[in-house]
């Protein structure tokens, strides 16, 4: 039987919530997932302090600290990283319900870290050092009156 678009997208979004490096979290959080559209569905990701890894499971979590409801394709740029959360937000393509406090926090945790372009690496190598500008010079002192 070939996978809905639901489950494509909660696999995808699962994998890359589930590669993120919680070694900074602390505390706990647990943040329900609205898909909308075509691949409608929710699952939810959950972390408390002393956990190896974020749990993604495919149900709601009642109780959840926040909401994030956003059509499949939103969610995908949120994790791979083309698409900044507060961009989201303020464009409406994400709706934060409850603690929106971590939402940053949770969708910068889990996208890629993007590597430096090579092309400005070598062009910030080939270019010539600049030279340290002297230092300002000081104003001369008030001239002071003569007094008569």
């Amino acid at each position: 039987m070939a996978k809905s678009a639901y489950e494509k997208v909660y696999e995808s979004l699962k994998k890359a919530i589930q590669k993120t490096d919680i070694s900074d979290f602390e505390g706990f959080f647990a943040f329900q997932f609205t898909v909308t559209g075509d691949a409608a569905g929710t699952f939810y990701a959950k972390f408390e302090k002393g956990d190896s890894k974020i749990t993604v499971e495919n149900f709601d979590y009642k109780g959840a600290t926040a909401t994030f409801k956003a059509d499949a394709d939103t969610f995908t740029a949120l994790v791979e990283g083309t698409l900044a959360p507060a961009k989201a937000v303020e464009s409406g393509k994400l709706i934060v319900e409850g603690n929106d406090a971590g939402c940053a926090d949770i969708f910068n945790a889990i996208a890629p870290k993007k590597a430096a372009p090579k092309a400005a690496e070598k062009k910030a190598a080939a270019a010539p050092a600049k030279k340290e500008a002297a230092p300002a010079k000081k104003a001369a002192p008030a001239a002071k009156s003569a007094k008569k």
